[in-house]
């Protein structure tokens, strides 16, 4: 443990001290420990072992994930917001949603539905920015990006226009849903750094973070759970005139599976709460994780104008088509030779990943492959965000933003790294499932802003930082005021 910790508050003060820099804290303490397993400890909660390196992280992840399970203590903590979605399910019902939300992550489904839906919102978000950029005043970049995402996730999801990024340079308040998924985030990370019996008696008597945080809980299952009684509804009509819903999201898809009939499947909730718990995970991996990932890699741009430099140049060499207005919004084929593009990207998800840590509760007493043992009933944290700083397994210079790491010098290829090691997706049988569609997304957006626009922040981008909450999002507005590149003519709102 830290030579800070208290013999009863243990690390309380630590962690309360370092919250708006917490996973600051987390490197420092790795580094101190030489990225070996250490341990802090919340009085009312179990105590917590970091690990930071790949050796381990395999061995807790892979080759001993039948004992480093999401376990009674995180799915209690979470059922609230997550229900028994992928997030946090084990076995049979881990499986059944995994199962499921695969089919919507097939190549097929990539080329048929997924890249169309990124392609006509794209050409909204230009749409929007050149509103922004007449008007000439500084906007949220952050929060127009929780648009754009948004927009992709319910249409792909759960086949949902919300437009909510076209209608938003001219509404005063964001769509409810939004905003309480948002505080819902932060209401969350309050929860999973309070003793149990802390937040236990707050949700009892309805106050502080408890209270919000169940406000917000109750908005969004009350929007889901409409959008699915629509598609259902939609479902029922099609069959009453002998017509069958063609499977295009991930709601449809639910309704069209066959896999809850399997005997040796132990589901036990209702449909409706099951596909709410599939929507909830869905947005929380495909919204908020992609947009604070695409935030962050404004800031990086704006700190590194040389990198940007470079992606330009790339894309002027192979698509040239994006500078002279022949191509307003690239396809997936055409961002996919964009190798040093990838590598920005990937070298922005090491330092900022969107996730920066998952836990998991041990089942048994086990000895890790260093020798560190966990006792049962003890958590493990893998921080992605310690992982990706870890000075062994990425050089000295690991602290450094440097695209070319992820490039092979020899062959001109991006560099293939284990998901221990390069953990921003995640790692074992829990990794990303939809990791290809983010990647697809993400060049695909990044190609297109940055080929027509200039997006420069207010703030210095060096100030910038990260707040509180499940994730790393950047902290504040992220204002931005944006100004179309000079070879490329404005487009027309």
């Amino acid at each position: 443990m830290p030579k800070t910790s208290l013999p009863i508050l243990k690390s309380l003060l630590d962690i309360g001290g370092s919250v708006d820099t917490f996973h600051d804290w987390l490197y420092e303490q790795s580094a101190k420990f030489d990225n070996r397993p250490w341990m802090y400890h919340i009085p009312g909660r179990p105590e917590t072992i970091l690990l930071s390196s790949p050796g381990t992280i395999e061995d807790a992840m892979s080759t001993q994930g039948h004992i480093f399970l999401r376990g009674p203590v995180g799915q209690y903590t979470s059922y609230d917001i997550f229900g028994k979605g992928m997030i946090i399910a084990d076995g049979d019902q881990w499986y059944y949603h995994r199962k499921t939300a695969s089919h919507l992550f097939s190549m097929q489904m990539m080329k048929d539905a997924m890249e169309s839906t990124v392609h006509e919102k794209l050409g909204v978000f230009l749409d929007v920015l050149d509103i922004y950029h007449k008007r000439g005043k500084p906007f949220s970049f952050k929060e127009e990006l929780l648009h754009f995402t948004m927009d992709v996730i319910s249409k792909i999801g759960f086949g949902v226009e919300l437009n909510t990024l076209k209608d938003s340079p001219d509404r005063e308040t964001d769509h409810e849903f939004l905003e309480a998924f948002d505080s819902a985030g932060v209401g969350f990370a309050v929860r999973v750094q309070t003793p149990i019996w802390v937040w236990r008696i707050k949700r009892f008597l309805n106050i502080g973070w408890e209270k919000v945080f169940q406000n917000d809980i109750a908005t969004m299952h009350n929007f889901i759970n409409k959008v699915i009684m629509e598609s259902m509804q939609k479902k029922a009509e099609l069959a009453a005139k002998g017509e069958k819903m063609v499977a295009k999201d991930l709601i449809s898809l639910f309704m069209e599976s066959n896999l809850r009939e399997s005997e040796d499947m132990h589901i036990e909730d209702d449909d409706v709460t099951i596909m709410r718990d599939m929507v909830m995970t869905f947005i929380f991996a495909g919204k908020d994780t992609t947009a604070h990932s695409m935030s962050w890699f404004v800031v990086m741009m704006n700190r590194y104008p040389e990198v940007l430099r470079k992606i330009r140049e790339e894309m002027k060499e192979k698509l040239p088509g994006l500078f002279n207005g022949e191509i307003r919004v690239p396809t997936q084929e055409q961002v996919r030779n964009l190798v040093y593009l990838e590598a920005v990207i990937k070298e922005n998800m090491r330092l900022t990943p969107s996730t920066g840590f998952i836990a998991r509760e041990c089942m048994q007493d086990t000895t890790l492959v260093d020798g560190t043992f966990i006792k049962k009933g003890q958590t493990i944290m893998v921080s992605s965000y310690c992982n990706g700083r870890n000075k062994k397994s990425w050089g000295e210079d690991a602290l450094e933003f440097k695209p070319e790491r992820m490039i092979n010098p020899e062959t001109g290829k991006l560099r293939v790294f284990s998901p221990f090691k390069f953990s921003a997706f995640g790692s074992g049988q829990h990794v990303c499932i939809g990791q290809r569609f983010a990647m697809m997304q993400l060049k695909m957006t990044l190609a297109t802003l940055f080929s027509k626009y200039d997006i420069k922040t207010v703030e210095d981008p060096w100030e910038i930082t990260y707040e509180f909450s499940i994730g790393i999002p950047v902290k504040g507005p992220l204002e931005v005021e944006v100004t179309p590149l000079a070879s490329t003519p404005a487009t027309s709102a």
